[in-house]
Order: C-alpha cells, then sequence, then structure tokens
C-alpha cells in the first residue's frame, strides 16, 4: 500500500480526535529541585528572599520551616525520624524575593484596625510530590518517557533503511462528527473496549492542553492544561487543572480523596465530605470537622495559625502556633444568648438585650465566679432575691485593690462575725469594722484610734485655746435631709471654731470636742480647787481672830 492510500485510508476509517498533548517535565518556576535518598533540597532561581516549605505527609501531618534569604530549601529525613511513613508526600514552596515589599500599612474605609497586607508583587509558588519506600526517597529515572521515547512501538511506523518513518500528522478540513468512541494515546489498540468511555486518553503521560492562539491585546490568550499524574519517578497521582502561563496549579485532587470531598449542588450550596449540603459551605467529617485559617508570614507578617473546629465535646477556637490552646470554647447544649454582642457593643450574658457595657442574667444565684486554680481560692458576684451578694465562697479574704497593691478594703471570714478592713494592710484586720489609722468598731461601739504610733506633732492644749472654742460652739438642733424622721443636736462645721473643724470644714470629730471639753474641764476644777483651798486658809483665819 503506498503513502497516499495509507493516507486517505488512515483518514476514511480511523477515528481522530486532536489534542495538543504535552509529555514534557514539570516546570519548576521557582527553584531547581535535587532528589537524593535521604532528602530533597530546593535551590532558587530568585536571588535572595525568603523560603517557606511545607510538606505534607501522607498521615495528615504537616512539616513546615522558614529558610532565611539567600539558601537553599531542604527537607531531610533524618531530622524527621519518627514522622516519616511509607507513601506519597506533597510539597509547597513559597519564595519571597527580597525586592517584594509591603504597601504601606493604613486605615482601609477609615478602620485603623484593618490593614493593606497586598504587595507590589506576589510570592512565587512552586508544589509538588514524591514518594518514600522502605524510608527513602524514590530516585531512579527522572521522567517517565513520552510519546517519541515509546513511539517506535506502534506498528503504524513504517520502519525504513534510515530509522523509523513517521507516518504523516492527518489534517481534516472540515467538520468531525465520530458516531462512536475515541482512543487517543500511543497505548491505543485495534478492537479497543471502550465500555462506556465516549473519549479515552491511553498513555504514560496524559495531558490536554488549551492553546489560546489569540494575538491582539484585548483578547484572551492565557494557556491552560488538565493534567493527570506526575512524569517525575516517585511523583504524586492526582487530577490538575494548570494555569500553564502563570506558572501555577489552582485545582488539583490527589489520588485516594474520598467520596464527595468537594461537592457543588443544584442550589449552589458547596460540601466538604457530603453530598447533601444544607448550608451554603456544609463540611463534614467523622472526627472534629476543622476550617484552619494559616498565615504563613510569606507577606511580611507574623506566622499565625488558628483553628476553627466542632465535635461532640465543644466548638472552638484553637491557637495552632502557641500549643495548640483553645482560648474560645462553646459546649453542647450552651443556651440561646449565653453571650450575645448586639449592635451598639453592649454584651449581654444569658440576655439578648444587653442594656449595659456587660449585662449578665441568671436565673440561679451564682451570676460570677473568680477562682485561683493554682491556690483553691474563689469568689463570687451573685444575686439572691432582690438582693446582690458580692463575696467569697470560702473561708479565705475579700480583697479589694488599687494599684495591685494598696487594699482599700478587705473581709475577712471569721467563725462568728466577719470583718471589714477598709485602707488597712494584708492580715491586720482583727475588728469588725477596722479602719486605717486605728479607728475600729467591735461590738457595737464606737473606738477612734489614739495610739502614740498613729500620731506625730504631739503637744499640750492650751486651756484658754481650748475655753475660746468651747465659748465659740453653738449647739443646734435639726434634722437631716435624706432622714428627716428623727432629730438631732450637734453643730454647724462650717461655723465651728478652727481648732473642731474639719479639713473641708464638712464635718466634724466627737474626739476634738471631747479633748476642747476635757481640757476646759481640768482647767475650770484647777480653779475650783485653789478657790477651795483660799477658802479653807480663810476660814482658818477667821476661827483664829476670833
Amino acid at each position: 500500500m503506498s503513502r497516499k492510500t495509507r493516507k486517505v485510508f488512515v483518514m476514511c476509517a480511523a477515528v481522530v480526535l486532536i489534542f495538543a498533548v504535552s509529555a514534557a517535565a514539570e516546570s519548576n518556576r521557582v527553584a531547581e529541585v535535587s532528589v537524593g535518598s535521604n532528602g530533597i533540597h530546593w535551590l532558587p532561581k530568585v536571588s535572595g528572599g525568603k523560603i517557606f516549605l511545607t510538606v505534607s505527609r501522607p498521615d495528615g501531618t504537616v512539616f513546615s520551616k522558614t529558610f532565611e534569604s539567600g539558601g537553599s530549601a531542604y527537607f531531610d529525613l533524618s531530622e524527621n525520624k519518627g514522622s516519616i511513613v511509607d507513601g506519597s508526600y506533597n510539597y509547597e514552596l513559597r519564595l519571597v524575593p527580597n525586592e517584594v515589599k509591603l504597601r504601606k500599612a493604613g486605615e482601609i474605609d477609615g478602620n485603623p484596625g484593618l490593614r493593606d497586607s497586598r504587595r507590589t508583587t506576589e510570592p512565587l509558588v512552586q508544589s509538588g510530590a514524591f514518594t518514600v519506600r522502605g524510608g527513602s526517597i524514590v530516585t531512579g529515572g527522572f521522567l517517565e518517557p513520552g510519546k517519541q521515547g515509546n513511539r517506535n512501538t506502534n506498528p503504524a511506523i513504517v520502519q525504513g533503511d534510515d530509522g523509523p518513518e513517521l507516518p504523516d500528522d492527518q489534517v481534516i478540513l472540515d467538520d468531525l462528527i465520530v458516531d462512536g468512541s475515541i482512543c487517543v494515546g500511543m497505548d491505543c489498540v485495534n478492537g479497543e473496549s471502550f465500555g462506556f468511555d465516549t473519549i479515552r486518553l491511553k498513555e504514560n503521560n496524559l495531558r490536554i492542553r488549551f492553546v489560546d492562539t489569540s494575538s491582539t491585546s484585548s483578547f484572551p490568550s492565557r494557556d491552560w492544561q488538565i493534567t493527570v499524574n506526575d512524569s517525575a519517578n516517585g511523583g504524586g497521582n492526582y487530577f490538575a487543572i494548570e494555569d500553564i502561563d502563570g506558572g501555577r496549579k489552582p485545582f488539583l485532587v490527589e489520588a485516594g480523596a474520598p467520596t464527595s470531598s468537594l461537592y457543588v449542588d443544584d442550589g449552589g450550596r458547596v460540601g466538604l465530605g457530603t453530598s447533601t449540603p444544607v448550608v451554603q459551605l456544609h463540611v463534614k467529617d467523622g472526627n472534629t470537622p476543622t476550617l484552619r485559617l494559616e498565615q504563613d508570614g510569606s507577606s511580611g507578617f507574623t506566622p499565625q495559625t488558628w483553628d476553627v473546629a466542632g465535635n461532640e465535646a465543644n466548638f472552638f477556637i484553637r491557637d495552632a502556633t502557641n500549643g495548640s490552646t483553645l482560648p474560645f470554647r462553646i459546649r453542647p447544649g450552651a443556651p440561646s444568648s449565653s453571650i450575645d454582642i448586639d449592635s451598639d457593643g453592649n454584651v449581654g450574658i444569658g440576655t439578648d438585650d444587653p442594656l449595659f457595657e456587660l449585662h449578665v442574667v441568671e436565673a440561679g444565684n451564682s451570676l460570677m465566679v473568680v477562682e485561683n486554680t493554682s491556690s483553691g481560692i474563689s469568689g463570687k458576684f451573685a444575686a439572691a432575691g432582690n438582693a446582690v451578694q458580692i463575696g467569697s465562697r470560702g473561708p479565705e479574704p475579700l480583697n479589694f485593690l488599687v494599684n495591685n497593691s494598696l487594699v482599700v478594703m478587705r473581709l475577712n471570714a471569721d467563725t462568728a462575725d466577719g470583718q471589714v478592713g477598709i485602707g488597712i494592710d494584708m492580715g491586720t484586720v482583727s475588728h469588725l469594722l477596722h479602719l486605717k489609722g486605728g479607728a475600729y468598731c467591735d461590738g457595737g461601739d464606737w473606738i477612734n484610734g489614739s495610739s502614740r504610733e498613729y500620731k506625730k506633732d504631739i503637744e499640750n492644749l492650751d486651756a484658754g485655746e481650748a475655753l475660746n472654742t468651747l465659748e465659740g460652739l453653738t449647739p443646734v438642733k435639726f434634722k437631716y435631709k435624706k432622714d428627716d424622721s428623727d432629730g438631732h443636736v450637734g453643730f454647724i462645721a462650717e461655723d465651728v471654731p478652727d481648732l473642731v473643724a474639719s479639713k473641708d470644714r464638712k464635718g466634724m470629730s466627737p474626739m476634738d470636742v471631747v479633748a476642747v471639753l476635757t481640757k476646759v474641764v481640768q482647767k475650770q476644777q484647777e480653779t475650783i480647787d485653789s478657790l477651795n483651798k483660799r477658802i479653807v486658809k480663810l476660814e482658818k483665819k477667821s476661827q483664829k481672830d476670833k
């Protein structure tokens, strides 16, 4: 059969569909990869810049490391002993060139708490996969042969004197309708069993490339590719959509991904792990479905990772960067409005209508309990009936502090009665009501502090000054404005002499008046004693004169 006859026969009898299929090696756009049995090194193609490496292990754990500017990145099996298991590993490499700078941070839409974290240039990203078997990284042949490598096995290739004679490409200058199935690839065979397949790609490197030949700048011209599996030895098994011109894989599904890993129903609802999403985004898993928010540092900000998750024990926010602490938790069965932030910023606890900055509503007695877990000391703020209670749940004192050291008021527990200290240092409250300066009340009696240790600049009161002060006191009868049901006698603080007046002239100390009266009485007693002595002398003299 002549070449021309063969060509016509193939055009008439063969079912042909033309795809642009590429078997070239995956493009290492960011860094060159050096693979050894004990580790992998990535040598950046861009000078300088930090490198952020993430490696996902088959058991779901993740290795992360940051490499400073000017160096290469590596994953060493010897550094990860105890966490290396056989299977497929995926890696992601993010490189931030030195010339990439953050835009000036500032307010966004008038909100100083927001910041513009966009960069003048995006970080460079490269991803890939490798396989570990028997505790070593699979090496060997770098790339699996493509079409040209196995084309001599195709019986359609004619052997000539100078080697294999490649058949001419088939060009069909018309619409093509195939009434049947199509197999494309060097491993298709005569009598292919298609089953329900309409189009089948069959060979060791499977790619479908979309080449947009638009030449006018106003028309889109991006090239895309559907890629199935890596071509490298030990590479990953996956289905991916690649942005060829951008050197990215915006969509990738690994082999072994469970059913309904990503599901979009007819209502636009997205299911992750479920084919029956009931809300806009429905995440379903058998153990603690989790959403991770990871700031990896590639935009110049400090790395920080948060997890939002929930299970039968609680809904929580986890600080994965700092010891996986759980700063926020909600237990199942928590009532409505356990915490409720109103539109005006008021916070309600147990109420959906908080009227104050913090509004607590509780049906029981205890509203708030504060406990020191290291010492076992706890206190409470409670409401019982119409009364508000502030106190200690145990025998420990209740202290009110200022500047974390000075006790403004201290309440001590006692077997018989509670003790209250105001302005008293810790450990010195010893009366029912004990004030700074030594005054106290016990058993209904008020005792002024009079110890020498409380006083200074001590001198005797002059009798004349005391008498003048006493004469300047004008007793009055009065009633208090806040309680006019009972009458009283006393003095007007603004009208009393300076000796017994308070600094602000709004009150008086009973002890001041007692001291003045005492001095006047003492002086009068001295006068009486002197007069009595004179009377005795005069009586003796009168009797003698008789």
